[in-house]
């Protein structure tokens, strides 16, 4: 069985340079949005301290996620 690297990698790129439209992108910095309010509600909440700071390192790794997919298909497309 004969596994073609640059074949996967080609087709992965093009699906994601394709796939990524505004819509994703907005719909990945919503949630981190969402997510962000979401720990600083539960930060209020002095026994929720653990939760909330999952909740914003959900939201950074979200925004993170929505930049990284924007800069990739920006630089590839």
């Amino acid at each position: 069985m004969n596994i073609d690297i640059s074949y996967i990698w080609q087709k992965l790129a093009f699906q994601l340079v394709h796939k990524t439209t505004i819509w994703t992108l907005l719909v990945f910095l919503t949630t981190a949005g969402v997510s962000w309010h979401l720990g600083n509600l539960l930060d209020k909440h002095n026994a929720r301290a653990r939760e909330a700071n999952m909740a914003h390192k959900t939201a950074i790794g979200y925004t993170a996620t929505a930049l990284l997919l924007w800069i990739f298909s920006f630089i590839m497309g």
